[in-house]
């Protein structure tokens, strides 16, 4: 992934004078794909949503802690009361999220290794059929679970900002705004939201 990632900045440093500037200022970019297995990284992801970074890490140590584990199980949301994963800080909704998405793992109807073989927006698609997985957090596993190259989340508040601050957008302008400056950056727009992300201070 280093030699993909070195190819990706030189392309962005020479399509565009920001990320230019940016990727000077803040040096190789370190993205790694998350080396936990698909599932653990799902339940992450939800217990993730709504929450700080410091909640959610909580909640996930008490819950592994729990389980005696150090990734995430289907069978682990099988063998718990409801009650004890309350107590452990996750809510109704996001159990309800896991525990249907563990039965299809389960049950082999949900294939996350297959996902692999699949393009990006049919990837987004399968991960947006689950319950509790929206197009921002399905980006976000095709980014760093999946290692795909060219993903722009829009969605994202500190993207969007990071580039309204950087070229100089107008704080009302649509999303398509920023997709439209981001065309010159395909087939790295991963790459490039990381820069972004980075320049957000």
């Amino acid at each position: 992934m280093k030699k993909a990632l070195r190819q990706a900045e030189r392309y962005l440093a020479k399509t565009d004078p920001v990320l230019a500037r940016m990727i000077e200022q803040h040096g190789p970019c370190t993205l790694q794909r998350d080396p936990h297995p698909r599932f653990h990284t799902l339940v992450w992801a939800i217990v993730n949503q709504q929450l700080s970074v410091k909640a959610a890490r909580s909640i996930e140590g008490r819950l592994l802690k729990h389980f005696d584990s150090d990734v995430f199980h289907p069978q682990h949301f099988y063998r718990v009361r409801e009650t004890t994963l309350r107590r452990c800080g996750l809510s109704g909704a996001k159990i309800r999220y896991i525990r249907e998405i563990a039965r299809r793992v389960r049950q082999d109807e949900l294939d996350l290794h297959g996902l692999d073989t699949l393009d990006d927006e049919r990837v987004a698609e399968r991960l947006m059929d689950l319950p509790g997985i929206g197009q921002w957090t399905a980006e976000m596993l095709l980014m760093f679970s999946l290692g795909r190259m060219d993903v722009l989340p829009v969605g994202d508040l500190a993207l969007r900002k990071s580039m309204r601050v950087h070229w100089g957008l107008g704080e009302d302008v649509p999303h398509d705004t920023y997709i439209e400056l981001a065309e010159a950056w395909r087939p790295y727009r991963t790459v490039a939201s990381w820069y972004i992300w980075a320049a957000v201070d």
